[in-house]
């Protein structure tokens, strides 16, 4: 039987008992103990008391109330079902027999007795599971317990430590809290030691206690980005790792024990910009009732895209990949999400043309999201003609089957390393770019749309996943330089812009040939971004962790840029984008290069390979590391200036 069903009828019965032992120890405290036998009827009277008390506890259903959680409203309950039972009882008394025997002191001393008696021991037991009697002095020292300082004196505090305190397993103990607000004041008996400026002395001081704090705790409601860097600075400062209480809803930092355990801050959380937040009704509306088709889905941009299209109920969504194990794995995690929706997955390499052009004879896409790439650039660097064969020829692959199975949307995701590109998965998006306007252009069927953007913080191959290794194993944290910078997104973000870009572009009338580019305000200098990401494991850069520069690789820029000069031209910077002027090359010269291409990367003629990569994006300049390293502080400057359309 569970225990529930056992302890209501239970704490009903002591409630009961507790009402007719206060009403017989009223009349002990007026009349004597010795004389309350010889009151006339005290049986019946303490009989009929107790029987209105129990109809009064069922009423405000005092029995249902957990003893271990007891607080406020429960013991305003219980105020209320004494009232009641006092107020009745006297009511009664003087209609039967006009209060004989029944004096107001005894009726006023009921009161106060049977709400001590029913308030007290709930009190008693919540404070010894709680350890309530052992906070005062003795604080035990349990191994992997972690001493923690709250920052901020909120309610999101006061549930945490209520919430430690509850857990059969404690493994946190609050030993102070930081306020700039409040320096003179307790919180569940937890001393408020002063400002966040103050932290390195209450550390030292609480050290001097032999207590160490390894943490601290942010529970202030909604701390700002600055905030936040100020915060993990200091408390890096004092050597202390920097965690913060999630909202309520995330479940999922509800730990074993029960208690919603402090996560981790994140390091787009110190980005320094204001996430873009877009309507999702006009991607709603793009997406419904579509056969939508994702190629490269198993990547890092390719599965969010295909997580945020399912949520808008596409009428069948065709995954595309040519890696089986990321393929399986997001095959996997979509059904178990969205089992009601009608999922395709196909391995397909856009390399491939007759393969692609049977998947897209089969399922009709109506809107195509093109995600295959290859993307690292020392890799394709080093193999240019791999990345001609995915990035250029697949692309154009995809392209024109789309074109040629009436596919309605065929959106194509770029990068900015696409600009003045000086490496050749620069030069190849680019290349890759030029094919999907040029037939735009010609296109009376099907629109060809290219989004463009930064870094995307957390993909695969990162520099935020490389960081994290590296700070793992003890450092050093390699930057390539100390001036290199770089545009950030979050994943889910920019895909977001991506659906939300594309769905009111569509809608902006009969241009052809414009690239969205998404808004991603300042770039990030990424030896912040290393020492932002050091501070947040709880060590200090070039002390616990050290940061060692290896210089520019070939290929790669200290800055990068959204725009090409010529290309600039309207801003929708409220909607998170920037639309820039289509450069056309000729389509007939395009896809005459592209077979001449084709055949190159085929008969593995490098050299000839990039020399027609140059025909197509002419401002391709491949530019030795050393030259790039000499870039003057009005460079630096420009490339720390807002992204922002030219007037």
């Amino acid at each position: 039987m569970p225990r529930t069903v056992l302890w209501r009828p239970l704490s009903f019965l002591l409630d009961c008992a507790v009402a007719a032992i206060a009403f017989l120890a009223a009349y002990g405290i007026v009349f004597r103990i010795e004389f309350v036998p010889s009151v006339p009827g005290i049986a019946e009277k303490t009989l009929m008391f107790t029987a209105i008390c129990a109809v009064s506890f069922i009423l405000f259903a005092t029995h249902r109330g957990s003893w271990r959680f007891v607080s406020l409203p429960e013991m305003m309950n219980l105020g209320k079902a004494t009232v009641l039972a006092v107020v009745v009882y006297t009511a009664g008394a003087f209609l039967v027999s006009r209060g004989s025997n029944v004096p107001r002191s005894v009726l006023i001393l009921t009161s106060f007795l049977m709400f001590a008696g029913l308030a007290g021991p709930r009190i008693m037991y919540r404070l010894a599971v709680e350890g309530g009697f052992l906070r005062r002095g003795i604080r035990k020292h349990a191994a992997g317990t972690r001493y923690v300082l709250i920052l901020g004196y909120t309610s999101e505090a006061d549930a945490f430590i209520r919430a430690t305190r509850r857990s059969p397993v404690n493994q946190f103990d609050v030993v102070g809290i930081l306020d700039d607000r409040i320096t003179s004041q307790s919180m569940q008996g937890v001393r408020v030691y002063g400002r966040l400026d103050e932290i390195d002395a209450v550390v030292a001081r609480l050290k001097r206690q032999r207590v160490h704090v390894s943490e601290l705790v942010v529970a202030e409601s909604r701390p700002d980005r600055q905030r936040l860097i100020e915060i993990v600075d200091r408390a890096t400062a004092a050597g202390l790792r920097t965690t913060r209480i999630p909202d309520q809803m995330e479940m999922s930092h509800v730990g074993p024990t029960g208690v919603l355990e402090p996560r981790p801050i994140e390091i787009r959380e110190l980005l320094g910009r204001t996430e873009i937040v877009t309507d999702v009704s006009s991607v709603a509306d793009l997406i419904r009732g579509k056969v939508v088709l994702v190629t490269g889905a198993g990547g890092s941009i390719g599965s969010e895209l295909v997580r945020q299209i399912a949520q808008f109920d596409p009428s069948r969504l065709v995954l595309t990949d040519n890696s089986e194990h990321n393929t399986y794995l997001l095959d996997t995690e979509i059904r178990d999400s969205f089992p009601h929706l009608d999922i395709v997955t196909q391995l397909v390499s856009v390399r491939d043309a007759l393969r692609l052009d049977a998947v897209f004879a089969t399922h009709r896409p109506q809107i195509v999201f093109h995600a295959a790439a290859l993307k690292h650039v020392p890799i394709v660097e080093d193999n240019p003609i791999e990345g001609i064969k995915t990035n250029v020829i697949g692309t154009r692959n995809a392209a024109d089957a789309a074109l040629k199975h009436g596919t309605a949307i065929f959106v194509m995701i770029s990068t900015d390393k696409a600009v003045n590109p000086t490496n050749i998965m620069g030069a190849s998006k680019r290349a890759a770019e030029a094919y999907c306007q040029a037939i735009d252009v010609t296109s009376a069927t099907t629109r060809f749309k290219t989004v463009r953007f930064g870094n995307v913080l957390g993909s695969n191959g990162s520099v935020v996943p490389r960081f994290q290794e590296q700070i793992l194993t003890g450092g050093p944290v390699t930057v390539t330089h100390p001036q290199i910078v770089r545009y950030f997104m979050t994943i889910p973000e920019a895909v977001r812009l991506v659906l939300h870009a594309t769905a009111k572009t569509l809608d902006t009338g009969p241009e052809r040939g414009t690239i969205t580019v998404l808004d991603m305000g300042k770039p990030v200098r990424i030896l912040d971004l290393a020492e932002r990401m050091i501070q947040l494991a709880g060590l200090r850069p070039g002390i616990d962790i050290e940061i060692s520069f290896i210089g520019p690789r070939q290929g790669e820029k200290l800055y990068e840029e959204l725009f090409d000069p010529s290309e600039l031209k309207d801003s929708h910077l409220d909607d998170g984008y920037v639309i820039a002027l289509p450069r056309i090359i000729d389509g007939t010269l395009m896809k005459r290069t592209l077979n001449n291409l084709q055949k190159a990367a085929e008969a593995e003629d490098a050299g000839r390979v990039i020399d027609l990569l140059r025909h197509i994006v002419p401002e391709y300049q491949p530019a030795p590391p050393s030259q790039q390293a000499r870039l003057d502080d009005a460079n630096i400057d420009r490339a720390l200036a807002p992204v922002r359309p030219a007037e």
